[in-house]
């Protein structure tokens, strides 16, 4: 806690003599008389020996709460927390961390981060003169003491290795707290890049170390100068190609099992099929009966349909008339296709036309 003002000295000034170097006073005074130009109503900037005031005072109470001196490096200015708090939010780690278990053998849904990415390459770009890696180091710098703060990862660096001007090589570099959203944030770190107009050459990736690395390479796309709607579908490209680099470094298939399912589940030319009638009334009963405790009566066959579609054996052609086309075949498949058609038939009566059938919900006496 600060110190209690108890202990302070009753006299409203006191002196203390200090020896600094002339750099630090010149760099002192050049700062003062700068920001009391940008904002003359600042008490703090009303003098040099009101600014040392200042300085002290609030380092004082910063030190007193715990911190160190290394900490001073970790504050994010107001600028990016005030860019950063319309996109981000507290939550229980372990939830999500859990909740995204899933989405990490899935592609980055662009289209729903689209305004998100183009702002952060507003926060790295804007403003800065063509090709000054310098100054896009220094905004690096800043967001990467917002990413720890927030603890978003462990630790993070940039490095821009060579000398040449307009396309330097560099490495990005950072690990994780948590195995699934250090991936799902992996993912999207590639993205960023991407629409900045940085194409990854590379990628090292350690799922026992929670690390990574992206060998980088800046495009014509980086400092481009044309209108930002130009460049959308180019740099969504980038952004593209930097997420399936990632994703194929890592052969996520051999990762989990119910990744291979997943992409069934997106293949129209396969079917789920089971071993035995005992397993498949135990799975697919098993789901109507969840329905029919917590939903409601008309919501059951439109449900019922809609299970059958997921394994690949129906189309559904309209929800609202209940109506759909068998995708079977009834030379193989005939067990299955009777099956199906017995379980509806205790939910509705069912009609035949041109292929289609035809539900209509039995109304109980």
């Amino acid at each position: 806690m600060p110190t209690s003002k108890k202990y302070l000295s009753e006299k409203k000034t006191a002196q203390q003599t200090i020896s600094i170097s002339p750099a630090l006073k010149d760099w002192i005074e050049r700062y003062v008389s700068v920001n009391k130009k940008k904002a003359p109503k600042d008490e703090s900037f009303k003098s040099i020996s009101s600014f040392y005031n200042y300085v002290m005072e609030k380092s004082m109470e910063i030190l007193s709460y715990g911190k160190t001196l290394d900490d001073f490096q970790m504050f994010v200015d107001h600028q990016t927390e005030n860019f950063f708090e319309k996109l981000t939010f507290r939550a229980f780690i372990p939830l999500h961390e859990e909740s995204v278990r899933t989405h990490r053998y899935t592609d980055l849904s662009l289209k729903d981060f689209t305004r998100f990415l183009f702002l952060l390459r507003s926060r790295y770009l804007e403003g800065v003169e063509p090709y000054d890696f310098g100054e896009i180091q220094k905004r690096f710098d800043i967001l990467r003491n917002f990413y720890l703060e927030n603890k978003i990862v462990k630790d993070i660096h940039l490095e821009i290795l060579s000398d040449d001007k307009r396309y330097p090589k560099a490495i990005f570099y950072w690990t994780g707290n948590y195995r699934n959203l250090f991936w799902e944030n992996s993912k999207m770190n590639a993205a960023v890049f991407g629409i900045i107009g940085v194409k990854i050459t590379k990628v090292i990736y350690s799922e026992n170390e929670l690390y990574c690395r992206f060998n980088l390479r800046p495009t014509d796309l980086m400092f481009n100068q044309q209108k930002p709607r130009s460049l959308r579908k180019p740099l969504l490209d980038l952004a593209r190609y930097n997420v399936n680099a990632l994703l194929n470094s890592q052969k996520i298939l051999q990762d989990q099992t119910f990744y291979l399912w997943m992409k069934f589940a997106e293949d129209h030319d396969t079917y789920i099929k089971f071993h035995s009638n005992e397993a498949r009334n135990q799975w697919i009963k098993g789901m109507i009966n969840d329905i029919e405790t917590k939903g409601k009566p008309k919501e059951i066959i439109p449900y019922i349909l809609m299970i059958f579609s997921k394994l690949h054996w129906i189309d559904i052609e309209d929800l609202e008339s209940n109506s759909f086309k068998i995708r079977l075949s009834e030379k193989s498949d005939n067990e299955e296709i009777t099956y199906m058609l017995d379980l509806l038939s205790n939910y509705s009566n069912i009609s035949k036309a041109e292929g289609r059938y035809y539900l209509d919900r039995k109304i109980k006496a």
